[in-house]
Parts: structure tokens; sequence; C-alpha cells
């Protein structure tokens, strides 16, 4: 049996690791740890301080003992397009060379500058089509994380998109109802990805250019503090640091958390009506929330109060076996919402087609 992938997600902020291990039928937690990465070491998706990057991933790695050389990655962000199409019904040579034609047709980059992969999701609709997933990704943006991952003295093994990556994690962590179309939201630092899943198939992906951030620029200018106390007062902690003002600063800093989780949750529902509108029939029956910034408390409320539908976030370890002796528990929750991407990379094995 191919080994399990030990799932990387290298984001702007921080960096996420999961390892799990087969377990009889289910799952066991075999490894976890996330370590923060310099400021501007990724912009924009593309790396900048490739040498702070590689010293992040050795120190994680040595922090948590970890065992093991193959990686799965996520690509994420403006490098990534995810399209879902419907084509007449073919197989072998003759589907290799329409996806070619499709990719030119429906990726805005060079085929020189992108790498490509497909995948088939129903062979043969009752109109005697067949529906298929594509994904395409700077092939400049995907080797410069590969070549991260080799300086830290790793193998890159796949390379999968991160919205695919959140929904093995729903999959796994939460599973699937038939007929069911759900979101997921994975809240970032700099952008958001939603992915909708319908039926246990991808059905539309999106990149949203906002996150965190957008919450830790808000405080940092209303509140002309600096980035480490912002941060702080976005997850709700280190209320008493604003000294004198701590009776003060606190219903200020809820204020402004409620003023951004509004203009974020406009523009998740935008994203999500474009989708209704377009699909057939279609009606999300919840939406579930991944990401650091799916934390912040006024979030999920304000989504569920916009769009009238059940918002939940994400515990990936829900079914999956984890020693007490080994992992702090409560650590684990607070940061599963966090560790998505990484635990859908990490249920990947060595081998599978990228």
């Amino acid at each position: 049996m191919a080994k399990q992938c030990i799932g990387l997600d290298i984001g702007s902020s921080a960096i996420k690791l999961v390892q799990l291990k087969p377990a009889g039928r289910v799952l066991a937690l075999q490894n976890f740890g996330i370590e923060p990465v310099p400021p501007q070491t990724i912009v924009d998706g593309v790396i900048l301080n490739h040498s702070g990057l590689v010293d992040a991933i050795k120190n994680l790695t040595r922090r948590i003992h970890l065992k093991g050389k193959s990686i799965a990655l996520a690509a994420s962000g403006n490098s990534v397009i995810i399209k879902r199409l419907t084509i007449p019904a073919m197989e072998g040579a003759a589907l290799d060379e329409q996806m070619e034609w499709e990719v030119r047709q429906n990726i805005p980059f060079s085929r020189d500058d992108v790498v490509v992969d497909y995948e088939v999701l129903v062979k043969q609709t009752p109109s005697g089509q067949m529906e298929v997933l594509l994904v395409a990704a700077k092939r400049e943006i995907v080797a410069q994380y590969q070549q991260v991952v080799r300086d830290a003295g790793f193998q890159p093994v796949i390379v999968d998109a991160a919205a695919l990556a959140l929904q093995n994690s729903v999959e796994l962590g939460i599973g699937f109802a038939p007929g069911d179309t759900i979101a997921i939201i994975n809240v970032g630092a700099t952008y958001s990805t939603l992915s909708i899943v319908s039926d246990g198939r991808p059905s539309f992906n999106r990149d949203l250019g906002t996150g965190g951030n957008t919450y830790t620029e808000a405080i940092q200018r209303q509140l002309g503090i600096g980035l480490d106390g912002a941060e702080a007062y976005k997850v709700g902690g280190a209320f008493a640091a604003a000294g004198a003002m701590a009776d003060v600063v606190p219903q200020e800093v809820h204020r402004i958390l409620w003023q951004v989780s509004e203009q974020v949750a406009e523009e998740f529902q935008r994203s999500l009506d474009f989708y209704m509108n377009d699909a057939i029939d279609a009606r999300l029956s919840r939406i579930y929330l991944s990401g650091g910034s799916c934390l912040v408390p006024q979030l999920p409320k304000a989504i569920q109060d916009r769009s009238r539908i059940p918002v939940e976030i994400i515990n990936p370890f829900a079914r999956v076996v984890v020693d007490t002796r080994r992992f702090d528990v409560e650590y684990l929750r607070v940061n599963a919402p966090v560790a998505t991407v990484a635990f859908g990379l990490a249920v990947r094995r060595v081998g599978d087609s990228e």
C-alpha cells in the first residue's frame, strides 16, 4: 500500500503541516505543527524570501521531530485556475486532444507557462456529454514552491489545488450527504478560497481578494497600534495590552470586527449569488469555514445572517484517532480550522496523480 504524503500548506503568514497514518479503517494523527513565516515572505503567491521560507520549514520539522520525506503541496490564488467543463463524451487519445484544445480556450496563460491536469467527473450524462474538471497552475509558481521544499530537505511528490484539498478535508472529516450542495470558504491571510461541492463533486471555485489581513489593517488604522497588537485583538486576546485604555479598546475592537465581518460576508455572498444564479436547481445546505481568520467570532454569524444558510467551522480531525499522550487536544481543537488545507493534502498518497 502506498504511503501517505505529508501535507504541507505554505501560506503567507504561516506554514501548516499534517501527517496521518492508517489505523485500521480510520486514520490516526502522526504529526502536526504550525510555524509563522517572516512578513513579506510571500506576496500575491510569489515567494520573495526563499531562504526565510526554507528556514521556517526546517524549524518546524525539527521542532516536531518529523519523519518522512514525501510532501504534498497546495497551489492557490491567481496562479491556479479550476474549470468544470461539459464536452462530448470520449476517451483515450481523443480526450487528451480535446482537453489540450480546452486548455487553450479556457486558460488565460500561454500553454507553455502552465502545468495542466484533468479528471473526468461524469463519464456520460443523459444527453451524451461528459463532465471534466480542468486544473491549470502557473509553472513558475509551482516550481518555486517545489524548490523551497527540496532545499528544506524534502521531496515534493504532489501539487494539488487548495480548493480540492479543502474538499478532501470535508469529505473525510465530516462527509457529504448524497445530493447535497455545500460551500467551503477558507479564510486565509491575504485572500480566501471558495469551493462549492455538489453531490460530492467540485462544482465551482473562486479565489477572493479578502482575508485576515483585512481585519488586521482595519484595527491598525483605526486604533493606531502596531501589527502584533492588531493581530492579538483580531483573535480576541491580549486586551490588557492596551494599558490605561483597556476599558475602551475592546469595545472599539468589537465594533471594527463586526464592521469588517459585514464587508467580508458581503463579498462572499456576491460569489455565492453568482453561483446560485448560474446553477440549475442549486440550493446550498451548509457553509463550512476554515482558515485562521474564520475564528474571528463575528464572521460566521455575519455570513449566516447574510446568506440565511447554516454556517459551521470545520474540524477536519473529528474522525481521526488522536493520541492524547502525544498531542495537546485543546491546541489541536483550536487550530483545526487552520490545518484544513494541510489535512486535505495529508490524505493523498505517494503515487497519486497530481
